[in-house]
């Protein structure tokens, strides 16, 4: 028998075995099914409208991939409803929030508007941020979630929190101011 014909023979015979190996010893692999996002009321209380932010910050929000000590990707967020005056007086501001409330809104759905130095995209001079609007992005915050998580970093920060459901009670629009 030629040299050609055993090393042929030799390779079907270890194709074979590692094919017998990987459909009959390995476990076959059963992915879980995707999480079903939670269908939750709108929030009737500030409390329930904190919950909410926190639930979206930490979940579908993602905010807290970039927003840690750990990341260090972005500015951390403890204080952000006590700074938001000094940002919105520093003369690389770009928008148009008077309070602080619609500054954190704002750095949601325009994260451009202010960006802290050190953190924008690199060759921007701190003009543009990595950050993704989060309506339109991939993430897709609905107004009631964008307002949640405004709720939650007030809440955070220690100030009062302005933003209030509205109504009497019952579920209903979030107000913003």
């Amino acid at each position: 028998m030629s040299n050609f014909l055993k090393v042929a023979l030799f390779s079907l015979f270890i194709i074979g075995i590692y094919t017998l190996y990987s459909v009959k010893i390995i476990p076959p692999i059963t992915p879980e099914a995707p999480p079903k996002e939670e269908a939750s009321a709108e929030p009737v209380t500030v409390e329930e409208l904190i919950a909410l932010g926190e639930q979206v910050y930490n979940g579908k929000g993602a905010c807290a991939l970039c927003h840690s000590p750990v990341a260090g990707r972005a500015p951390l967020l403890e204080n952000a409803a006590v700074i938001a005056e000094d940002r919105m007086k520093d003369k690389n501001y770009k928008g148009k929030a008077a309070s602080a409330e619609e500054y954190l809104y704002e750095s949601l759905a325009e994260p451009s508007a202010f960006v802290v130095p050190g953190f924008g995209l690199a060759g921007t001079n701190d003009t543009v941020s990595p950050m993704p609007a989060v309506q339109a992005s991939a993430i897709g915050l609905s107004e009631i979630e964008i307002k949640a998580v405004v709720a939650y970093l007030q809440h955070l920060s220690g100030v009062e929190v302005t933003v209030k459901p509205e109504g009497d009670g019952t579920p209903g629009e979030v107000k913003s101011k």
